[in-house]
């Protein structure tokens, strides 16, 4: 049973709900008619802590594999070029703008992470990165930084 990962998975997203249920409460639920700020935190919060519950049977039912067995196989050396680029992306983000961080982000991970040939990595990630950007930037009106070195030009305003 304690050996088991749905088991310690379950706790954990269980001790996650009951803090967002509680936190929730904190809110002020208001009613079905006028919900308060807490309203959908509170019922949210009690939806992931029905689900973990269930998880966390489970594994103490003895499904699933074994806690030891979770990480065999793991890239570690992916895992961490993954958090360093995403560290890299949050430091570049206001400096160089959203446009040049995303396609630089998309060609990293297609590079070095998981490699893609260059035929396609290449227009996969400029078209990602200016699609994503125009349904942000021009049809949801989200304001996404330029970059610092871009601010004079109209290309992108």
């Amino acid at each position: 049973m304690v050996r088991r990962a749905e088991f310690w998975g379950g706790l954990f997203w269980l001790a996650f709900g009951v803090f967002v249920t509680w936190q929730g409460w904190l809110l002020e639920l208001g009613s079905l008619r006028e919900p308060g700020s807490g309203f959908v935190f509170f019922w949210l919060g009690l939806l992931i802590s029905a689900l973990a519950i269930s998880i966390a049977l489970n594994g103490v039912r003895g499904k699933g594999p074994l806690l030891g067995e979770l990480w065999q196989g793991a890239r570690w050396r992916n895992v961490l070029l993954v958090i360093l680029a995403l560290i890299a992306f949050g430091f570049l983000f206001e400096q160089l703008g959203f446009v040049i961080c995303s396609l630089a982000l998309l060609l990293f991970l297609m590079t070095f992470v998981d490699p893609v040939k260059p035929v396609l990595s290449i227009p996969i990630s400029i078209v990602a990165a200016v699609g994503v950007w125009y349904v942000l930037e021009k049809v949801l009106l989200v304001q996404l930084p330029k970059g610092s070195w871009l601010e004079g030009l109209p290309l992108l305003g």
